[in-house]
């Protein structure tokens, strides 16, 4: 029930309304079925419902997925409006459930040394590969059937679909800074956990410039080298002022030059020479400070 709420509402509904995430229930759940010594005439029933329920909630995500390949980043969500990033973890909830029962005999159902820690153990290395395979799952579905739906797209517009605003900040990067920049980027949590603030993501794409971070708001401008230059970054396109996130850089700088990105393509909209960047200067949530 849970799992379906997190896919018709948004993943996360249930954590955020009731104190604890889906995924949670989602690997107490296994656990219980995995430590379960006792036979059930419920519990039976319930996993031979759960083989037809994995074969077509199968059917229809491949399916949505296919949909969603052929046309655009969320079309399903827009059309039928359900989470296929949701879904996902349903279809990983009955596959591993099957697992569990099937060969739940081979697990130890205790270790004396352990005591309470062993379960434990199991409930946090569940969750674990749950909350990173849902992931993994689905973006890789989605863009296979993206590509095979566009043979003919250009790298750019592959790029796109797979990585959105994040891949045309990095070609705008890219195209306003020489290979040999030094480039401050973001603090590695969120909202730029997953992107900006990502040091090894972020050189990926910027191979071979220089990458430096700070986990502080406060960046020592006055000990970086003239020429460096700062990103700026608002965590994601759509981010608006906190506490749901906020602009970065977080303070005055004097600058030699401000560059920003025009907020639909990886093209300059605006030069800024000799200028001071404030925080509320956030009229594009891209940029880049030069020093």
């Amino acid at each position: 029930m849970v799992l379906i709420l997190d896919t018709f509402k948004y993943p996360g509904f249930v954590g955020k309304h009731f104190f604890i995430d889906a995924k949670v229930y989602f690997a107490l759940t296994l656990v219980i079925v995995l430590f379960s010594a006792s036979k059930s005439g419920i519990l039976d029933l319930i996993i031979k419902i759960n083989r037809i329920l994995l074969i077509l909630f199968s059917i229809v995500y491949l399916g949505l997925a296919a949909f969603e390949g052929a046309h655009y980043t969320n079309y399903i969500l827009t059309i039928f409006r359900v989470h296929l990033d949701g879904m996902i973890i349903l279809i990983l909830f009955s596959f591993l459930l099957f697992l569990a029962d099937r060969f739940k005999s081979l697990l130890p159902k205790k270790i004396n040394q352990l005591g309470v820690i062993y379960p434990a153990m199991i409930i946090l290395i569940v969750y674990f590969i749950v909350k990173n395979l849902s992931y993994i799952s689905d973006q890789a579905v989605n863009r296979d059937f993206y590509i095979f739906f566009h043979p003919k797209a250009s790298y750019d517009e592959k790029m796109f679909y797979q990585w959105g605003d994040f891949y045309r900040f990095m070609v705008f990067v890219k195209n306003n800074t020489t290979p040999t920049a030094s480039i401050v980027i973001s603090p590695m949590r969120d909202p730029w956990l997953m992107g900006s603030g990502n040091v090894h993501f972020v050189r990926a794409f910027l191979f071979p410039r220089r990458i430096i971070q700070y986990q502080s708001d406060v960046i020592p401008v006055e000990s970086l080298e003239k020429g460096t230059i700062l990103l700026i970054s608002w965590g994601s396109q759509d981010c608006k002022p906190d506490p749901v996130c906020h602009g970065w850089p977080r303070q005055i700088i004097k600058a030699a030059g401000i560059i920003y990105k025009n907020p639909n393509s990886d093209k300059v909209v605006e030069v800024k020479e000799n200028s001071v960047y404030t925080l509320e200067d956030d009229r594009y949530v891209y940029g880049l400070i030069k020093l």
